[in-house]
């Protein structure tokens, strides 16, 4: 037989070998590189737990490059989460703006989860997910995220000055079925079904512009979870996603040196710190006031944040320094020392009818507290924020969750515990009542939802999950707030008008413009939106019959009857709104406590309690059923305290 005939065939195998080597080679991170890091929820995870950062760094250093992660929870590629207060088209123009501070020469681009579940939520048409449907259209759909992606990678070439940029998209996972240990978790068929659209959009965008296809996230390993709720790491699953990914790209081996283990959690502790000034420079809290049309009111903080920069620059040096072989830098001090043992002021109340009033903590048990809850043992848990407004340049997350009690029954506090500390910006707390009693609570801070666990029983919290992240960073005295357990054992939150939040969830996006307020089944991880609008809405009780009420910070409408699907002035869009129950106007009021409980006279029960902080006082206010009407009215009664010392602004109660 002639050889002739087999020349093709043989030609053919050749090249698909050589095509398998190719697929093998690193990714190769070269000196003077700019890395961006950027997608969906998943990818901002990974920026605060450098988990594929960490091992990029151990496989290319010391070759000298960077690396910035600008990834948005729920965003899509057309940068609709970044939009704040303007239209969700402005998205990307924030996001083209955001690139040019990296001016990248490789991107590493993760979306696609966000956008398939954006289509999922409009096609079940469930306003409870997302009520601002007419502000984000309907036309989401694999087809447009492929040409958005596409726009995307050109963006960015522009941003690096148009230069070629080597590009690593990767596929996003596939989500889990977890429903065996957590049954009250959605089915996740149809959203499978949606991304196999997003990951083939995803492929073909990466044969198109050349770049390198990750694609081993799809395939979730048969030995262990990913994921809490299906499609958000866990931090073993995070760590388990970065192995695979940064194996797929070859960085798996071939380290000029070996990494112990204590070597590995220094580098990271320095990227997470690096990236955490980064955050701090690109996405600052209280963005209103640093750079909005509030700005001239606090200062001129602007001038701060390049500031920013140079801090970057000895961060990068502190990881060459690592990677050279140096010891571990010195994080800066934290700003929440231990409180000052300060005297506390007589306010010198005027009290009402049969009131008394005792001084039952202060400094040093506690410390700028913003927001105090009971739990079932008697014992205040408070969330303490000495670094409110926003964090300054330099400094480091470290304000507070307390837990004070009265532990001999003598009616005055005698004992604090910190369960927490290294948070930045709590501003509400919910603790969870466990059966085998091990402390647990719900923490809103900053961007991010947290739960905080005490895993080992020593009462100071050694977990941390992200649960919810995305809520907006416009304006911190209106980020989320007020966590409340309602009677139906759903976990309720309010945010207020300036905020833009945007939450990836098993069920669908939820976004949520200005005002309003959050109902979270922690069993279901479904987020539904109660009601919108309102002002400043510091303040959520419910009565025996589980009817909501609300008070408001900012508005002077009094108190608010919450129904299920309410929308209350100012409310983007709404072409009608509701009223108070409230005669007349009132004065900002933060704060709110039901009276429901027999140590109280007969004729307070169902009154309101809150806190009419600029008067300096402390009001009551009676509630009561329209007869034969669907409804509430209020009615003004005699206060409890008041004085003429400016240093009392109650804001909790």
């Amino acid at each position: 037989m002639s050889l002739t005939p087999l020349r093709p065939f043989l030609t053919l195998a050749l090249m698909v070998v050589g095509a398998a080597a190719l697929a093998a080679e690193p990714f190769e991170i070269r000196a003077g590189d700019r890395v961006v890091v950027i997608g969906d929820t998943w990818f901002e995870r990974e920026g605060v737990a450098a988990a594929l950062e960490t091992r990029l760094y151990q496989r290319w250093a010391p070759r000298p490059f960077t690396v910035r992660n600008l990834s948005f929870a729920a965003d899509r590629p057309d940068g609709v989460s970044r939009a704040s207060f303007d239209p969700p088209g402005a998205g990307f123009n924030r996001l083209k703006e955001q690139l040019a501070l990296v001016k990248p020469t490789v991107a590493i681009i993760g979306y696609g989860m966000a956008a398939a579940l954006e289509e999922m939520t409009y096609r079940a048409k469930d306003w409870t997910l997302n009520p601002d449907v007419a502000r984000y259209g309907s036309d989401f759909t694999a087809a447009r995220f492929q040409k958005d992606l596409g726009q995307l990678i050109e963006a960015i070439t522009v941003a690096s000055g148009g230069g070629p940029v080597r590009l690593v998209l990767v596929a996003p996972i596939r989500p889990e079925d977890l429903r065996a240990s957590r049954p009250r978790l959605p089915d996740p068929a149809p959203l499978r079904q949606l991304l196999s659209g997003y990951h083939a959009a995803v492929v073909a965008v990466a044969k198109e512009r050349g770049a390198r296809l990750v694609d081993t996230p799809t395939l979730t390993p048969a030995t262990a979870t990913l994921t809490f709720n299906g499609i958000h790491p866990t931090a073993a699953g995070l760590e388990q996603w970065a192995h695979l990914v940064s194996s797929e790209l070859g960085w798996s081996t071939g380290s000029e040196r070996v990494w112990t283990a204590a070597q590995t959690d220094a580098l990271r502790a320095a990227l997470v710190r690096k990236n955490d000034l980064f955050f701090h420079r690109w996405r600052p809290a209280n963005h209103t006031y640093i750079f909005g049309f509030r700005k001239h009111e606090q200062g001129r903080n602007a001038a701060e944040m390049p500031q920013f920069d140079a801090l970057l620059g000895t961060a990068e040096a502190a990881i060459a320094a690592l990677i050279a072989g140096a010891s571990v830098p010195a994080l800066p001090v934290k700003t929440a020392a231990q409180p000052v043992d300060t005297a506390a002021p007589d306010p010198g109340f005027t009290l009402g009818a049969g009131m008394g009033a005792e001084l039952w903590a202060a400094n040093p048990l506690i410390s700028k507290p913003l927001h105090m809850t009971w739990d079932a043992s008697g014992r205040l848990w408070i969330a303490s924020t000495p670094i409110y407004p926003q964090i300054e340049p330099g400094a480091v997350a470290s304000d507070r969750i307390f837990i004070v009690e009265d532990s001999d029954r003598d009616g005055k506090a005698d004992r604090s515990s910190v369960f927490a500390d290294d948070l930045l910006i709590p501003s509400t707390v919910a603790p969870v009542e466990r059966a085998d009693g091990k402390l647990e609570a719900y923490v809103g801070a900053s961007t991010d939802l947290l739960l905080l666990s005490d895993t080992d029983g020593d009462g100071k919290a050694d977990s941390r999950r992200v649960v919810l992240s995305g809520f907006g960073i416009e304006d911190t005295h209106h980020t989320v707030h007020t966590l409340y357990w309602g009677h139906d054992g759903r976990l309720y939150f309010n945010q207020s008008i300036y905020i833009h939040t945007h939450l990836e969830t098993p069920w669908g996006v939820v976004r949520l413009n200005a005002g309003g307020v959050f109902a979270y089944d922690t069993a279901s991880e479904r987020v539904e939106v109660l009601i919108k609008g309102l002002t400043n809405t510091w303040g959520h009780q419910m009565n025996d019959e589980g009817q909501s009420f609300f008070t408001d910070g900012a508005g002077s409408s009094g108190i608010t009857w919450g129904f299920p699907g309410a929308v209350f002035a100012p409310s983007e869009g709404a072409k009608t709104t509701a009223p108070s129950i409230s005669k007349g106007s009132y004065p900002k009021f933060a704060g709110l406590e039901l009276v429901q409980s027999p140590l109280f006279p007969a004729d307070w029960q169902g009154d309101a309690i809150t806190c009419d902080f600029r008067a300096h006082r402390i009001v009551r206010m009676g509630i009561t059923p329209i007869a034969g009407k669907s409804g509430y009215i209020t009615n003004d009664e005699p206060y409890l305290l008041k004085t003429g010392d400016a240093w009392f602004r109650p804001i909790d109660v």
